[in-house]
């Protein structure tokens, strides 16, 4: 019953939450996978590393998907090169178990996060 009515009051806020809102929680989340990758590498933790790199991998993918290139071509453009990048140190990362790749994901998407945050604030 609980799971059921959490399940819905997730609904509901993810629905009812701002464009911008759901953006930053996304990178957020992005940013916590990171760190989630980089303790498991500490502690030799594949499967946590993995799924950590995976979920982070996943945000990014659903950050390309909902590109609107029709709209805004050139920053369109730019974002997706950019996430090509955090994808391939992700997967470089996965495959290297360097922290440092982890952190260059992260570092773009943290700035990426601070432009966002700072054009809807001018908004």
């Amino acid at each position: 019953m609980y799971a059921r009515a959490a399940k819905v009051y997730q609904q509901v806020d993810l629905e009812s939450s701002s464009k911008s809102k759901i953006l930053d929680r996304l990178y957020l989340r992005f940013l916590r996978d990171c760190d989630d990758a980089k303790a498991a590498m500490d502690s030799s933790n594949v499967p946590v590393k993995a799924g950590a790199i995976n979920h982070a991998n996943q945000i990014i993918m659903e950050l390309v998907a909902a590109l609107d290139h029709e709209l805004a071509p050139d920053l369109c453009g730019n974002l997706a090169a950019l996430y090509d990048y955090v994808i391939d140190c992700l997967m470089q990362a996965n495959m290297s178990n360097d922290k440092v790749l982890v952190e260059q994901a992260a570092a773009v998407v943290s700035q990426l996060r601070e432009a966002f945050l700072e054009a809807d604030s001018v908004r």
